[in-house]
């Protein structure tokens, strides 16, 4: 299968109590089937978040989909698999410019 290939980095910035973290990262490659950043660009339009939000979800989803594709055969993705395939559709299924907006909670 032809894929692209990342480096993803994750970098602390601040501990839980907002206290400044320095040196604490970790990184790693990965190959994917999709261009995420091309994704990452799309969910921002389309999702109702704010774009870091939309980006964190679209990098995530992609990056833990995969795993679960290349990993289809492990018991460990039986039960989820149909879930992130109807997940990955509904998002697929939104416009650009959306309009979708959240459902009303009832507090």
């Amino acid at each position: 299968m032809n894929s692209y290939r990342y480096r993803v980095t994750v970098e602390m910035l601040n501990g839980a109590k907002g206290e400044p973290v320095e040196g604490r990262a970790l990184s790693f490659e990965v190959a994917n089937h999709d261009d995420l950043l091309q994704i990452a660009a799309r969910m921002r339009k389309r999702l109702p978040y704010a774009a870091e939000t939309a980006a964190s979800l679209a990098i995530g989803m992609k990056l833990f989909s995969e795993v679960a594709l290349v990993h289809r055969e492990d018991a460990l993705f039986a039960k989820i698999r149909p879930a992130i395939g109807e997940f990955v559709s509904e998002l697929k299924s939104l416009p650009d410019e959306s309009n979708y907006s959240l459902p009303a909670t009832s507090e």
